[in-house]
């Protein structure tokens, strides 16, 4: 079995440069430049620092990052990794299949790079050549770490979500990554810190207790003649690759013997744009459908458009009256996330066209009123993520960041769940879909003016509690206060959205035929 995967291997490695000379050249530069990328990120810590102790920290959370994100990765983005389902019919057993797959995942374009990197810090380290058995034997594990953890967390991958809801998970690692880049920031800015270097060290004394940092930590601490503190280190990481590998099996058997729901022939799954990205469920093909609109719709733009010009009136009202300047560097992102959370309060007009097929079909209330918000969430979680540290940054003090991410995501997170009560219980004339988006229906009665009102006035209420302790928070700063800021908002602000969906999708439920009737109307 091992000889036949091998040779699969070397098969796929190759089919990456059949087809054309120019296909075969983008390869290799490719492939060139990212074993550059490996090289250079080896050489880097030598060029920054030559203190052997300063290098180590650099290293040891280098390393860390490097090594967490070949164990997570796969996990959200797998659809060229082989699995044991493949292989079911073949003439082998579950375990002779697992730990072939784990032995030829070394003929693999990510392991290649993974070892240029590893070869890299063995040859830009000489300090690391006494004793001279440490480093082959650490740098071993930490590759058959690596190997084995991306098994693991592609297996379990496919096991727990399964090709329905591939496309979902991958969007949900992209927003991942995109909500990371302020811890990202926040960690550059500490190091380049006044105290940026103790924290550093304290950050990779944590890290050294697990199998993703200790195998630097040992190192380091070879080099320095502590063998003593090498075999911690070595027990960290060799008890993890024992125990991914002892767990690989049992997924590579339960991966062969799972049968999967038949996908249905003859139906479309390529060029659906946002619809390939969710599962078939209400809720995920309503959010696809709603992402469409507001990717297509010139209404949506024109509306995203304006929110950020009402926080701008705001500053420069506030900085001609004479306020602090430093302290409005709060107002911006708050206002936005309302204004951004608050535009759903009318959707059910903007989308009147779709209606009669959820009340028709028997969609739950609580599905319509769930997928409606994806893309107020998808846009909004990630700029608070990325605003939060943006307003930090302007404020000075990265220790109030838990407590302003608390607070813009409970003002989002609240905005949307009043908006999912009054887009279904105050409807009124919105432009219909294709016309110009300054064109707005005429209507008589009460409606508009009632409904933005009501809906702004209770949003601002209800987000009051969690914008409270986040004040408090930041004027009194503490890591304790901080921290129960950062938890009460996330879950203040999923306790109402989450009574938002639910108490809109009762009314939705209840009054669906008139929904339909007023939304005509409009049209």
């Amino acid at each position: 079995m091992v000889a036949r995967l091998f040779r699969l291997r070397l098969a796929l490695l190759g089919s990456a440069f059949r087809g054309s000379f120019g296909r075969g050249l983008g390869t290799t530069v490719w492939f060139l430049l990212l074993a550059a990328g490996a090289v250079g990120l080896a050489l880097a810590p030598t060029l920054v620092t030559d203190d052997p102790a300063e290098r180590a920290v650099i290293d040891t959370l280098v390393g860390s990052a490097v090594l967490l994100a070949v164990f997570l990765v796969p996990f959200f983005e797998n659809r060229r990794n082989l699995e044991p389902k493949q292989f079911a019919s073949f003439p082998a057993g579950p375990g002779a299949i697992g730990f072939a797959l784990l032995v030829t995942s070394i003929i693999t374009w990510p392991f290649f790079l993974l070892v240029i990197w590893l070869v890299s810090l063995s040859v830009f380290r000489p300090e690391w050549g006494e004793p001279s058995w440490v480093a082959p034997v650490i740098l071993g594990l930490t590759a058959l770490f690596a190997l084995a953890s991306t098994r693991v967390m592609s297996g379990l991958s496919k096991l727990l979500v399964g090709p329905f809801y591939a496309g979902a998970l991958r969007t949900v690692g992209l927003l991942l990554v995109v909500a990371f880049l302020p811890v990202a920031v926040f960690a550059g800015a500490t190091a380049f810190g006044a105290d940026g270097g103790s924290a550093m060290a304290d950050a990779s004394g944590v890290l050294a207790l697990t199998p993703f940092g200790a195998p630097f930590a040992a190192l380091a601490a070879a080099a320095g003649g502590d063998l003593d503190a090498v075999l911690p280190g070595l027990a960290i990481l060799g008890g993890a690759v024992l125990f991914l590998i002892a767990i690989w099996i049992p997924i590579a058997w339960v991966s062969n013997q799972r049968i999967d729901r038949p996908i249905q022939r003859g139906i479309a799954r390529n060029g659906l744009g946002w619809f390939e990205r969710f599962s078939s469920r209400p809720s995920q093909v309503i959010a696809a459908r709603q992402l469409t609109y507001w990717a297509r719709d010139p209404r949506y733009r024109v509306a995203l458009f304006a929110i950020p010009i009402a926080p701008i009136i705001m500053l420069v009202a506030f900085w001609i009256a004479g306020a602090d300047l430093s302290a409005l560097a709060l107002v911006p992102l708050p206002v936005i996330l309302l204004l951004l959370g608050w535009s759903q309060h009318n959707d059910v007009a903007m989308d009147s066209t779709a209606i009669w097929e959820h009340v028709a079909s028997g969609t739950k209330g609580r599905a319509d009123r769930a997928g409606r918000l994806a893309p107020v969430l998808m846009i909004g979680i990630p700029l608070a993520l990325i605003g939060s540290s943006i307003t930090v940054t302007v404020l000075g003090d990265w220790r109030v960041l838990p407590a302003i991410v608390g607070m813009n995501i409970a003002v989002l997170l609240v905005a949307c769940g009043i908006s999912s009560v009054f887009s279904v219980m105050m409807p009124y004339p919105a432009t219909r879909p294709g016309d110009s988006p300054f064109v707005q229906p005429q209507w008589t009665g009460s409606g508009s003016g009632l409904a933005q009102t009501l809906s702004m006035l209770l949003t601002l209420v209800f987000a009051a509690p969690a914008v409270w302790f986040a004040v408090t928070a930041i004027v009194d700063i503490e890591f304790v206060e901080n921290i129960w800021a950062l938890l009460f908002g996330i879950g203040y602000g999923l306790l109402i959205l989450g009574l938002g969906i639910l108490i809109g999708g009762r009314i939705f439920d209840r009054s669906g035929p008139e929904l339909i009737g007023v939304t005509q109307v409009f049209d």
